[in-house]
């Protein structure tokens, strides 16, 4: 536990590489179940304190491996309670909760446009900058200041891409990495070395990437949710439904799995669910009714 520690806290501080921690992690299986617990517990106080939206405190000046190492005594989250006073000063945080937008002006002048329920963190420290994307979505407007390096570091799920001056849309989803160049160009690190350009779409899933021409309809979108709308042209409920739920507290929910079927199109407010059901009960016979928990039920009339 307490070698799990200081690999992350290296890590973190961009003081160890990835090939090296590989190594360590591979050579023992305990190993990789201690780096599993350690990371766990550190998420699990990320998401309490953007509950509370709350800056950090200080951390006591105490050595490292006295810290961790009383945390290894203690257990698990003891550990990662170490760990997060190391790296407190390391990073920066910043998340939304659902239905919140939030943009934010780094230092170096990046602008982050952040989505809802999106958690993220960034360190800009002696002309390097980097950000990570831990959940949910953001839009980057990239700049180059001078005494910076032209290239900002984004990380999220295991990838890394080097993004040049440009506007970019990032979204972090269950199984996939999605980035969109709108403007400038990114470049996968390790071993892809993918290139992409303006224009062009990239979908990560594990250590494959696809990289092609972006859709006019996700060009839209990219700009839309930023404004507080949903564009569909054409998409099944699910996905219209899975779309709109990430905005919503009381979720939708289709009861009737005929109603699978239906295509929609259309522009919508993403905080208000009205005008998607005022459009589903007139041209489709689809009626909503709130259940007991505050869900939304979809069914066919």
């Amino acid at each position: 536990m307490e070698d799990a520690a200081e690999w992350l806290a290296a890590m973190d501080a961009g003081t160890a590489s990835r090939q090296d921690f590989e190594a360590w992690r591979a050579g023992d299986p305990r190993r990789a179940v201690a780096f599993a617990q350690v990371v766990d517990a550190c998420q699990q106080i990320d998401r309490l304190r953007a509950v509370h939206e709350r800056a950090p405190a200080p951390p006591q000046r105490l050595n490292r491996r006295t810290l961790l190492r009383a945390g290894a005594i203690a257990g698990g989250t003891a550990v990662a309670g170490g760990f997060l006073a190391v790296s407190a000063a390391a990073r920066d945080h910043a998340a939304t909760a659902v239905g919140e937008r939030r943009t934010l002006i780094l230092d170096d002048g990046t602008r982050v446009e952040m989505n809802t329920d999106t958690r993220i963190s960034w360190r800009i420290k002696d002309g390097a900058r980097s950000i990570w994307l831990e959940a949910g979505e953001i839009a980057l407007d990239v700049r180059a200041p001078a005494g910076t390096r032209p290239d900002l570091r984004l990380s999220a799920n295991g990838t890394d891409f080097n993004l040049r001056g440009g506007l970019f849309n990032a979204r972090l989803q269950p199984e996939s990495l999605d980035l969109l160049v709108l403007s400038g160009q990114a470049e996968m690190e390790g071993g892809a070395r993918k290139t992409v350009k303006a224009g062009t779409f990239a979908q990560v899933i594990g250590r494959n990437i696809s990289v092609r021409p972006a859709e006019p309809v996700a060009l839209d979108r990219a700009q839309s949710w930023k404004n507080g709308q949903l564009v569909f042209e054409g998409e099944s409920l699910d996905f219209v439904v899975a779309e709109f739920n990430r905005y919503l507290t009381d979720k939708l929910l289709v009861a009737d799995p005929k109603l699978s079927r239906i295509r929609l199109g259309g522009r919508f407010t993403t905080t208000d669910p009205k005008d998607l059901l005022a459009a589903l009960r007139a041209s489709f016979g689809v009626r909503a009714q709130r259940s007991e928990s505050g869900a939304i039920m979809l069914t066919a009339s």
